[in-house]
């Protein structure tokens, strides 16, 4: 057949045309067909193993989750339990050092005590009103250590700036009022210091100096007490404290937490290990078996669609070895072979090639042309 022409043949010939070319056009949607399947299958055997690693993810996290929760949970409680027993030990202690502190400075302390009494004795023997008995009083009228004339400093800057103060809290504005607050204070403090200088500072002079005197001693022995407390505070030596019943439920503690991590990331490791692949396997059961059965079916797909578009290339070769370049590719088309079967069967023509004649008449009589 191939060596013959096929335009002067029959509806025979144009009825074989016809079944290769509706064949082709059922390969051709067998093909379309496969290939959306095969789609399809992929897309579920995507959202199948997307679906499997997300519930791998988050039951593997949420198990290390709960398993570290529950070595956390103790972990915590035991260094509570540390933290409360150090805190325990450290109040022990400074009750202890505070114990110490007040039985080696006691003498120091009645010592201070006894003076105290004697500047008393002092000034009711001389008949001096005890309400001068003040650091204030000994600063003001008998001073000798730098933070007596600080303290003095102080008092003039606050007598300096109390009327103003009262000045403008109170919204004033004549300035006479000022000139008057800082006349009268001046008045009444110049009055007042100079009243106690002459009856209790000149008149009692001697007393009040024995008095300083033994405030004096006062002083030193006090700095004697707290170099003495710092220096017991800054011991380190706490074997007279009887801290080592502390010290060894501190040191039990502390082991306790140190087996609990280690068990933690035995815990951890044996997770890994062990039972992170059981978990996974048990997920991947759920899955394989829908996954397998679309990959099957995918791979069937692919290979209906290849063996289907090889015949499509096959009946397209062949169409085009034997058929085109007699009839022209754009009459190789169910339409057009029907078209041409109706003419020779009414009679219009008595083979293809006239039939196409006719053909192209009516067409050009349809459009006009």
């Amino acid at each position: 057949m191939g060596d013959s022409n096929i335009l002067n043949g029959g509806v025979e010939v144009l009825s074989e045309i016809r079944g290769s070319l509706l064949h082709l056009d059922t390969l051709k949607k067998t093909s379309a067909e496969q290939a959306t399947l095969r789609q399809t299958y992929d897309k579920e055997i995507t959202a199948k193993q997307k679906a499997m690693d997300k519930e791998i993810e988050s039951t593997v996290s949420k198990r290390i989750e709960e398993l570290e929760q529950s070595f956390d949970g103790e972990i915590d409680k035991t260094r509570s339990r540390i933290k409360a027993e150090k805190a325990r030990r450290d109040k022990t202690k400074d009750e202890k050092v505070s114990q110490r502190i007040g039985a080696e400075t006691a003498d120091q302390h009645e010592e201070i005590r006894s003076i105290k009494q004697e500047i008393k004795g002092t000034f009711t023997k001389d008949h001096i009103w005890h309400i001068f008995n003040t650091r204030y009083f000994f600063a003001l009228f008998l001073p000798g250590s730098i933070s007596d004339y600080l303290l003095i400093l102080l008092t003039v800057i606050i007598l300096a700036g109390l009327p103003i103060g009262i000045y403008f809290a109170f919204g004033m504005e004549n300035i006479w009022i000022l000139i008057a607050m800082y006349a009268c204070e001046l008045v009444l403090f110049a009055l007042s210091f100079l009243l106690i200088f002459k009856k209790v500072r000149n008149k009692h002079l001697e007393a009040l100096r024995e008095a300083t005197s033994l405030r004096d001693q006062i002083k030193e022995t006090k700095k004697s007490i707290k170099a003495k407390t710092n220096s017991i505070r800054k011991d380190r030596d706490e074997t007279g404290y009887g801290l080592e019943g502390f010290d060894q439920s501190i040191g039990e503690l502390e082991n306790t937490l140190e087996g609990i991590v280690e068990q933690k990331k035995q815990a951890l490791t044996s997770f890994e290990s062990t039972t992170k692949p059981d978990i996974v396997n048990e997920i991947r059961v759920k899955y394989v078996d829908d996954i397998e059965l679309l990959k099957k079916q995918s791979e069937e797909s692919t290979r209906i669609q290849k063996e289907t578009d090889d015949e499509i290339s096959a009946i397209t070769m062949d169409i085009s070895q034997n058929y085109e370049a007699y009839l022209g590719k754009e009459n190789l088309s169910v339409t057009v072979i029907d078209g041409l079967i109706e003419i020779i069967n009414n009679g219009g023509a008595l083979n293809i090639s006239e039939a196409l004649e006719a053909y192209k008449k009516q067409i050009e009589a349809k459009t006009g042309k």
